[in-house]
């Protein structure tokens, strides 16, 4: 073989030992890092899983940021341990007893060696120790990120729920805002006199004063409800009967149910809760245009409008009040109609006069209904007073015990003289108390 062959076989075989013996030094001081990276990755895996507020992805990312400069850094470290070729060279030649015929041939004393068959390594790579070792940190990721692990709950700050009349206010408020049944301003001012009442610690909602304002509270608001409803009732049944009156309807009849929608127009108008905005604006019209006393004059196509609007809205909070049975709002539905009970008096109120036909039917007064009594006597409930019994006798009468008449008004025994009325036999105590008190 030439002398070119051969000295590149040598100098590449000891290039080659040198790269084995630096890698074995950088591979030592890299696994520390891979197993310190791979036991706070795996801590770092769990911890997020468990918070679930960081994406896991962002771990692998640090993870392997880490492990990148673990390799730098190691490289760093043992750059000054590793073994250049010449001192590889020496180490070759030594294991394949060449004795120093590589580093005279190196220096052109002498002549290279001829390639030999098989190299004989002065070291062995041991690749069992660093692929377990990297091969149990991934298992040890792996089982982090796949072992299944409950998320923290989220710490809930304990909640003191609002007290149940300022809910059931609330929920009133919400209904009547989606149905449009009462003045935006009106609700507002709810809100802010829920908002002055709920101003207190909540840890004090539940003390007497405080529940003693919200039950004021939830009573002045249904009381306002049912003032809302009694005033929409009445001046829809009046405005519907001035409609319905002709033109033979007494003037002063007329006046007398105008009086009455003018009031109840004054009533919805100052009320703590006022009616939907578009029925406030036409009652505000109507009263401008007619006067206080005057809305009676108002034309049929205005009362018609009017009652229809006020039925609307009386309609509309019957709906979003009707989970609050308790608030027995007023209801004029069929007031139109003919009723079937007399009214409370005036020509607007009622059908008029009672009925006084036959009915088909009679009336069933349960008179004619037969009740058995029950005379025995319970004794476990027998009360002082009560009659045990009556039987019929007679006097039993000793006939013996007579002994001749008397004379009236004497007595069998002379007085004894200076003797007290009666005597009691008393007690030490009693008799020292009786001495202090008679003396």
């Amino acid at each position: 073989m030439p002398m070119e062959n051969s000295a590149r076989y040598w100098q590449s075989a000891a290039k080659r030992l040198a790269q084995f013996v630096n890698l074995g030094w950088w591979l030592e001081s890299w696994l520390t890092w891979v197993v310190s990276a791979g036991l706070a990755g795996a801590v770092a895996i769990l911890l997020v899983r468990w918070m679930e507020g960081v994406e896991l992805r962002w771990v692998w990312a640090a993870l392997g940021a880490v492990l990148a400069t673990g390799a730098l850094v190691a490289w760093g470290t043992v750059r000054r341990k590793f073994e250049s070729a010449e001192a590889s060279r020496i180490r070759l030649e030594d294991a394949m007893g060449l004795k120093t015929r590589l580093t005279a041939a190196a220096q052109g004393v002498g002549p290279w060696p001829e390639p030999a068959e098989k190299i004989t390594w002065p070291v062995r790579w041991r690749w069992q120790r660093p692929v377990i070792t990297v091969g149990l940190v991934a298992a040890l990721l792996a089982l982090a990120a796949w072992v299944p692990i409950e998320a923290r709950a989220a710490s809930k700050k304990r909640t003191i729920e609002k007290p149940s009349a300022v809910k059931e206010v609330e929920q009133w408020i919400d209904e009547m805002r989606h149905k449009d049944a009462a003045d935006e301003e009106s609700l507002k001012e709810l809100e802010k006199k829920i908002a002055e009442l709920l101003e207190r610690p909540a840890e004090n909602w539940y003390e007497h004063g405080s529940l003693e304002a919200a039950g004021n509270l939830k009573e002045q608001t249904s009381e306002m409800l049912r003032e809302l409803s009694e005033n929409l009732a009445d001046a829809e049944r009046a405005a519907s009967a001035l409609r319905a009156a002709g033109d033979a309807f007494p003037q002063e009849a007329k006046e007398a149910i105008g009086g009455e929608l003018a009031n109840a127009a004054q009533g919805l108008r100052t009320g703590g809760i006022k009616p939907g905005e578009q029925l406030l604006k036409q009652l505000q019209q109507a009263s401008n245009g007619q006067g206080q006393n005057g809305l009676g004059n108002l034309s049929k196509e205005q009362l018609e409008q009017l009652a229809q609007m006020l039925r609307d809205n009386a309609k509309a909070l019957a709906e979003a009040l009707a989970n609050s049975p308790e608030l027995k709002l007023s209801q004029c539905a069929g007031c139109e109609g003919e009723g079937d009970k007399p009214g409370k008096g005036g020509i607007n109120r009622g059908p008029g006069t009672a009925p006084l036909t036959f009915k088909k039917d009679e009336t069933n007064l349960d008179t004619k209904k037969l009740e058995n009594l029950n005379s025995q006597l319970d004794l476990n409930r027998i009360a002082p007073g009560d009659v045990m019994g009556v039987q019929d006798g007679k006097h039993e009468v000793d006939e013996n015990a007579y002994s001749g008449s008397k004379q009236g008004g004497t007595i069998q025994n002379a007085g004894d003289g200076g003797a007290a009325v009666w005597q009691n036999s008393l007690l030490p105590g009693e008799r020292e108390a009786l001495k202090r008190y008679f003396k």
